[in-house]
């Protein structure tokens, strides 16, 4: 009987931390400035006055390379509290392994964005609601 109380106890234990590892790398996420979608397809961080997104795998139809454009294109999004949201010509990538997950049905907010993290795709937002809808298929402005 003192070792089936033993055991049940250590599973108990186990799985409690468990439960906190999986509870802290999602709230790491809503925290961070920094974030990826559960499928490591999209990446956003914050930036000095905007947010950022770039997508990995991309199978739109992208609209045509603007001519002053001689950088890559095509799968980074940028969005400032002011404006709407484009499509950015760069030469760098905000795409980083080690940011925290943002799971699906959770909502990150900072500096009035607001992005919520679904399977079919991420939603980002600022306060007059203008923003994007980023997916592997199709990006929309909004």
């Amino acid at each position: 009987m003192k070792l089936f109380n033993l055991l049940t106890s250590v599973t108990t234990a186990v799985t409690s931390l468990v439960l906190i590892a999986v509870s802290s790398s999602t709230s790491i996420a809503q925290t961070s400035d920094s974030f990826k979608t559960p499928t490591g397809n999209i990446f956003c961080s914050m930036q000095d006055k905007y947010l950022r997104c770039d997508i990995l795998k991309n199978s739109a139809k992208l609209p045509p390379q603007p001519k002053d454009c001689n950088l890559d294109w095509g799968n980074a999004f940028a969005l400032e509290i002011r404006g709407k949201g484009v499509r950015a010509c760069h030469g760098d990538t905000i795409v980083d392994p080690n940011y925290p997950v943002l799971e699906y049905g959770k909502t990150w907010k900072r500096n009035g964005f607001t992005c919520t993290s679904r399977s079919t795709g991420l939603t980002c937002t600022k306060q007059d609601k203008k923003g994007w809808q980023l997916s592997k298929t199709q990006q929309k402005f909004i």
